[in-house]
């Protein structure tokens, strides 16, 4: 660091020894004047730091996908993407190192209703995580798989942009994260780097000519960024393209004079360490496959009746049977969908709705938290202390004349399903979603 940034590093050593800054993003498709903000991150339109960190897993709203805990420094992502995506009228992106789905959720919070999003995690252990994070948000045009980058390699030219925030030696999250400064070693960035260069080889094939690769480290050393970067520009002939930033954000230009790249550093942004680049692939003459998918409908017509009451805008959408189990997916893109299901491990895809006991659909969580769940399905507001309740799984007596199945709200925004019988109420959060720790209830 000291070779890296010159008179600056004394700064650079004194800054890790500040207080870590918590910082939100807001999801635009559920919003909610209940949260205390602080001040705006100047290259996101939905981010904010915090004068404090609460304690959020006792926040209902953060578990009704409100807003997304994300670092500050990362958030640069959607300024890339703004920069670049005015010029296409709609978008497959690919994110390829997706958990826990900051950048996936952020991406998702920028899409059209005809893009489409495919959150991808290698990690099978860090898929679920990735999963509930974009199941909170509500938007359908997703599609979570947890696949090796290679098996990318059969969907050629098929994505316009992809993200990669790559695996890396975390010399960025030292402040905050002492095991990513005890795991550190000269072996681990040399190994690092090699794994680097190996992922963005296998997922160039399915980026389309003059489409976006988005490359991103948590690190600071030049052999996984710079290096690593003006290897990818020499061995595929990529383009490095510029992204606009402002003097007042303390953003650090890179100093390789073959690409364009962006530092964060500690002691000049409120945010953690960070390194970004965007490049383009050349154009090259591509044979255009057409591809096509018959339909295996196993519904009836009153179970198609029975689906179409759960979804404000029914005719948007075609399902898609998985085993038992009903997704609904938006109809642009429904081969899309499709192909990828050919090819890949789709773990969730649109909506989840949920299975038939006969004519009657069982309802799924991702359901009830969807932007798309219909305005006539009942709904009973809940105080805090119900909430909360509901969330740990205890012991529910609700006032209500409702019956049968209910979306439980908190500040206006769903959290789960509840069934309500005559003497009793059923609670159908998923358990492994509930909150474990000890929670004192409010008089």
């Amino acid at each position: 660091m000291q070779t890296l940034l010159g008179e600056q590093s004394e700064f650079f050593f004194e800054s890790l020894q500040h207080p870590v800054t918590t910082s939100v993003r807001l999801n635009p498709y559920k919003p909610t004047s209940h949260f205390i903000l602080n001040t705006p991150i100047p290259w996101v339109s939905q981010g904010y730091t915090l004068a404090n960190r609460p304690a959020f897993i006792f926040d209902p709203l953060f578990h009704a996908g409100a807003y997304y805990v994300q670092e500050s420094s990362s958030m640069f992502l959607e300024h890339v993407l703004k920069t670049i995506l005015p010029t296409r009228p709609s978008v497959k992106i690919l994110d390829l190192c997706a958990s826990p789905g900051g950048k996936s959720t952020l991406i998702n919070s920028l899409l059209k209703p005809s893009d489409l999003l495919v959150s991808n995690e290698i990690i099978k252990s860090r898929v679920n995580v990735l999963e509930e994070n974009l199941i909170k948000w509500g938007q359908p045009n997703c599609v979570v798989t947890n696949n090796d980058p290679k098996d990318f390699s059969s969907l050629k030219n098929f994505f316009d942009v992809i993200v990669i925030d790559a695996p890396c030696s975390g010399e960025g999250l030292f402040r905050r994260d002492k095991t990513a400064m005890q795991e550190w070693s000269t072996q681990n960035v040399e190994l690092c780097t090699m794994r680097q260069r190996r992922i963005i080889a296998n997922a160039l094939i399915c980026l389309k000519p003059e489409g976006y690769l988005i490359y991103s480290t948590c690190t600071f050393n030049t052999s996984e960024n710079e290096e690593n970067v003006h290897w990818f520009i020499k061995e595929h002939e990529l383009k490095s393209i510029e992204i606009p930033i402002e003097n007042e954000w303390n953003i650090t230009p890179s100093m390789a004079a073959d690409c364009y790249a962006y530092r964060f550093l500690p002691h000049k942004v409120t945010g953690e360490g960070f390194y970004i680049t965007c490049l383009q692939k050349k154009n090259e003459f591509v044979d255009n496959k057409i591809w096509s998918y018959k339909r295996k409908y196993k519904l009836n017509k009153p179970q198609l009746e029975e689906l179409n009451k759960w979804i404000t805008e029914p005719a948007r959408f075609e399902y898609l049977q998985v085993g038992e189990k009903i997704h609904a997916i938006p109809n642009e893109l429904i081969e899309s969908v499709q192909h990828l299901q050919h090819h890949l491990y789709l773990k969730n895809a649109g909506i989840l709705m949920g299975n038939f006991s006969r004519n009657d659909l069982l309802p799924e969580h991702q359901l009830a938290l969807s932007n798309d769940l219909s305005h006539s399905v009942q709904r009973l507001e809940v105080s805090t202390n119900d909430a909360i309740r509901y969330l740990r799984k205890d012991n529910l007596s609700l006032e209500t004349n409702l019956t049968g199945w209910t979306i439980l709200t908190y500040q206006q925004l769903a959290l789960g399903w509840v069934k309500i019988l005559p003497n009793r109420v059923n609670n159908y959060l998923p358990s492994h979603l509930r909150i474990l720790k000890e929670y004192t209830y409010s008089n």
